[in-house]
């Protein structure tokens, strides 16, 4: 989605709008599903989140990053949605803040061997879920560090640190080939 999509769904354009369900829809639900396997609940949050972006269309033509806006709506409504889940006893595997990061999204390909797959599952596990959330959104989901400041509520500075940290701890907690695949994925990621 581009720009102009986002201009004219905030004038009221609704094959504008179907574009933009449809191309973040599977978007969306991958997010979600880093933090819950409630399905019914994520999708329920899931149209929330697109329904909102209807509803206060007016404001779209002012945001600098539509794109951050949709993804921080769609936190929100989420977690906010677990929580209350959680007190109400309905979700016992899950909880904001503690993603569930596929190791599917960081392999080169599907016919890497299985130890290197057990190696960077391994390491992916040793990060805080925050740490995994900021790897998610800058190297799967292409945000910028400050999109990925911004939609996590921490300083510029402060995301540089984390991802520092986290692939840090991912280097010391791998091998050299597996650590040199990770990185063309990563780098390639970036630059796509």
């Amino acid at each position: 989605m581009n720009k102009e999509d986002w201009a004219l769904v905030s004038k009221g354009d609704k094959s504008a709008y179907a574009r933009l369900y449809v191309f973040y829809y599977s978007k969306l639900y991958n997010y979600g599903r880093k933090f819950t396997r409630d399905l019914p609940l994520l999708e329920d949050a899931l149209q929330e989140a697109l329904l909102s972006i209807w509803t206060s269309r007016a404001r779209l033509p002012g945001l600098e990053t539509p794109h951050t806006y949709l993804l921080n709506t769609y936190r929100y409504i989420l977690f906010r949605k677990i929580r209350q889940a959680v007190k109400r006893r309905d979700l016992r595997d899950a909880g904001p803040g503690e993603p569930e990061f596929g190791v599917e999204h960081l392999l080169i390909s599907r016919d890497l061997e299985a130890s290197l797959r057990q190696r960077l599952e391994l390491a992916l596990r040793g990060l805080t879920g925050r740490q995994r959330e900021a790897i998610y959104l800058r190297f799967y989901e292409g945000l910028s560090y400050q999109e990925v400041a911004d939609l996590l509520g921490i300083s510029v500075k402060a995301t540089y640190k984390m991802m520092a940290r986290a692939l840090l701890h991912l280097k010391e907690s791998m091998s050299v080939t597996a650590w040199m695949l990770l990185l063309a994925k990563l780098f390639l990621a970036d630059v796509g």
